[in-house]
């Protein structure tokens, strides 16, 4: 069994691989905008960010990066690099950072 910020960091992944789903239907249809699911650590939460394509590609581009609503950081395991309106891309850092990388979908 893992540490606390390596689990964390394995449920953000599971939110980060239905995200790239959504990504890929959005691709199909070409689409501007994404409507995602929240990458924080709390897996009970589900609470939509509409984000553009191109912004969450830029995300994607480094597999430290995950898409959280504002107020949901937890700089426990993360730091905020970039904050926009209603969402943050955060960096993992730590056991959370190791879980990220190794989760990476792409």
């Amino acid at each position: 069994m893992g540490s606390r910020e390596d689990r964390r960091g394995r449920n953000e992944a599971l939110f980060r691989e239905v995200n790239e789903q959504i990504a890929e239907l959005g691709e199909r249809h070409r689409a501007s905008r994404l409507e995602i699911v929240c990458e924080c650590s709390n897996v009970a939460c589900s609470e939509p960010i509409s984000i553009f394509v191109s912004e969450y590609e830029d995300a994607r581009s480094d597999p430290l990066t995950f898409i959280v609503r504002v107020g949901h950081v937890d700089p426990s395991v993360e730091r905020s690099v970039t904050q926009h309106r209603d969402h943050v891309l955060v960096q993992k850092l730590g056991d959370a950072a190791v879980a990220a990388i190794a989760t990476d979908p792409r």
